[in-house]
Order: C-alpha cells, then sequence, then structure tokens
C-alpha cells in the first residue's frame, strides 16, 4: 500500500468520524433547546404547530407532460418504547395515519392534566415538522384533536409527527425529539408510553417522500392574447368570477370546492400577485389556469373543467390557449395528459392516498 493510500483512507476515517461527532452534537443541541422549551412554558392551552409548506421541488408542467406523451387498572410500570401501538385503530382520527405519519401512544390509568398536553404540543413546535395530538374520547367513539374546548378526562392519546412533505421528509434528529418529547409526556402524567423504532420511520419517511417526489405533478396553460393590447383586468375578474373563481389574499384567483378544498388557481402569467385595484386600472400580458393533480379530487373532470374555462377566457377576450412555450394546444397533446393524470391518482390509490383527500393535502403542503 502506497503513502498516498494510506493518506486518503486516513482522511476518509477523519472525515466519517467527524460527521458522527457533528451529528450527535447538533442532535444534543436540539434536544437541550426541547428541554428548556418544556421547563419555561406555563400550563395554558396554546395553539398546535404551524405547517410546513415551503415546497423546495420543481413541479412537472403541462408541456413536460405534452412532451412525455394513518375502570382502574394496577399500578404502571415506568414509561417504555416498543414497536407496538395501543391505540384504538376501529375509527380513524382526522389526523393520525400509520401510512404517512410516526405515531406514538400514552396510555394513562387515570386523566391526564391538560395542561401538560398544551406543554407537549408547545415544545412539539421545535421539532419542526407537522406534529398533532389526540385524544381517544371512548363516549364518541373516536379520536379528537387536543386540546380540547372544555376539560373533559383523557386518558389515551396518540401524538403524531409527519413523515414527509413537499419540504422532504423527516430526519433522525426530528424522530429522536419527538420520541423523547412524549416520554417526556408520559413521565409528567404517570403513564405508559409506545413509539415505532426510528430506524424503521426513517426508511418508512424516504420511501413515502420519494413516492410524492415521483408524483408531484401540477400542469397549467396560458391565455395569452392575439394582440399587444392585453387583456383587461376587469373583464378577467368578471370572466372568472362568473365561472365560480374567487380573489385571494395571495393574489390568485381560486376555484373551490363546497367543502372549502382548493381546485383549481388562475395567475398572472408573469407571477405578479392580483389586487382590485391593479385589475380595475391595468392590462394583463396573460393568465395562468393551473391543477395540482395530487390534491386535485377526479382529476380528470377537473382537467377538461380547466380547459373549458381557458377556451371561454380565450373565446371572450380575444386570446388563444398555449402551453409554456406558447404553442397551441392539440388534442394529442391533451389525451397524453389525462392518461399521466390517471396514471398519477391510480398510483396514490395504491398507497391508500386518495387525490384530494384531506390526507393528499398534507402530504403535498
Amino acid at each position: 500500500m502506497s503513502d498516498l493510500q494510506l493518506s486518503l483512507i486516513v482522511i476518509g476515517v477523519v472525515v466519517i468520524v467527524a460527521v458522527f461527532v457533528f451529528n450527535r452534537w447538533q442532535e444534543r443541541q436540539l434536544r437541550r433547546r426541547v428541554e428548556d422549551t418544556f421547563s419555561s412554558i406555563r400550563p395554558a392551552p396554546l395553539p398546535g404547530p404551524q405547517d410546513d409548506a415551503d415546497d423546495d421541488r420543481i413541479e412537472p408542467s403541462l408541456e413536460r407532460m405534452q412532451a412525455d406523451g394513518s375502570s382502574e387498572a394496577p399500578a404502571r410500570p415506568s414509561p417504555r418504547f416498543s414497536a407496538a401501538a395501543a391505540s384504538p385503530d376501529a375509527v380513524s382520527g382526522h389526523a393520525a395515519q400509520s401510512s404517512i405519519d410516526y405515531v406514538c401512544s400514552v396510555v394513562s390509568a387515570t386523566p391526564m392534566a391538560h395542561h401538560r398536553l398544551s406543554e407537549f404540543l408547545h415544545a412539539a413546535t421545535a421539532v419542526g415538522k407537522r406534529v398533532s395530538l389526540e385524544g381517544w374520547m371512548p363516549e364518541l367513539g373516536q379520536w379528537v384533536a387536543v386540546p380540547l374546548a372544555d376539560a373533559r378526562p383523557i386518558m389515551q392519546v396518540r401524538a403524531s409527527l409527519q413523515l414527509a412533505d413537499r419540504a422532504g421528509p423527516v430526519n433522525r434528529v426530528q424522530l429522536a425529539t419527538m420520541r423523547d418529547l412524549v416520554l417526556q409526556l408520559a413521565q409528567q402524567v404517570d403513564a405508559q408510553c409506545e413509539c415505532p423504532e426510528i430506524d424503521a420511520a426513517m426508511q418508512a419517511a424516504a420511501e413515502l417522500d420519494n413516492f410524492c417526489a415521483e408524483i408531484d405533478v401540477s400542469i397549467s396553460c396560458h391565455v395569452v392574447p392575439r394582440t399587444d393590447a392585453g387583456l383587461p383586468g376587469t373583464k378577467v375578474r368578471g370572466l372568472l368570477e362568473s365561472f365560480g373563481y374567487g380573489l385571494a389574499s395571495d393574489g390568485k384567483f381560486w376555484l373551490h370546492a363546497d367543502d372549502g378544498t382548493f381546485l383549481l388557481s388562475a395567475a398572472d402569467a408573469k407571477g405578479a400577485a392580483f389586487s382590485t385595484e391593479r385589475l380595475r386600472n391595468e392590462s394583463l400580458a396573460g393568465l395562468t389556469l393551473s391543477m395540482d393533480v395530487p390534491r386535485a379530487p377526479g382529476a380528470g373532470r377537473l382537467f377538461d373543467r380547466m380547459l373549458e374555462t381557458a377556451r371561454h377566457l380565450a373565446h371572450a377576450l380575444d386570446a388563444i390557449v398555449v402551453d409554456d412555450n406558447r404553442r397551441p394546444l392539440t388534442d394529442a397533446g391533451l389525451a397524453v395528459i389525462r392518461q399521466q393524470v390517471r396514471a398519477v391518482h391510480a398510483a396514490m390509490e395504491g398507497r391508500g392516498i386518495a387525490a384530494g383527500s384531506s390526507t393528499a393535502a398534507r402530504l403535498f403542503s
């Protein structure tokens, strides 16, 4: 073995050790911050964590798709972890799902102090991913989001950490922090706790994130004027509102279902936000209609509705409907898009995730 080879081996070992030490240090720092947060909070009900809505993925567009053709009891032992979950599964709660969440169970023989549950949620904001907490209500036969509006006795809760979203999968530090918080809660309320193994959760998170990345598709079409005069803003607004769209605070028009689910969006082709004043006083260089495929129920019908709206707009505004390269849409290209939309929804159904469902909305946010 030459001196160069020996030197490279030594350098490699040093780098591996340094990375390991840094990761351990980072984990200790995050746990220490969580413990400091837990010790400093007050026993008052607090709101849950905010959604992590950053989107770092590059989503396929219409042009790309055209081209690619989950009684009393004796004294309890100390809290413990295991791979099993003790929560009742007969009725599914609105948040925890084993297919997309790291779900931990805490079971007590006596009612848990509500301020401890609020403290847990407050401390869980340090995890950096969506964390939810639900209590089992035997009289209702279902899981209910905690904290409750009234102080009902709760003897069993499940804490859930979402495994992935559009910002990527959870990491080992986040999972370990979540597990430690659940253990701390169980100790405080004198209960047993059960959590899945972190290695298995890491693998599940990576697989889920890879799956979501493969089907994270957004398709768009554009309505552009035939002349340099542009599209009159007041007329654009009137037409969109007649089709059921409404101007939202994010500067886009949105079409939503009766239950409030957002279906389609209409935005300025150059990315500028719409406002009432701007629409009243300006002409637009173009309009972009978009559909977030995983979050869209019945995407085939919704895609046709988007195209129908685009064509009506084009007819009324003396404009044309084009793809991302400003080429007119063709029937052959649209057929390819419909086929791929159906393929995305079929893949989601295969994993038990219905397109347009609340589960899909959580994953693709």
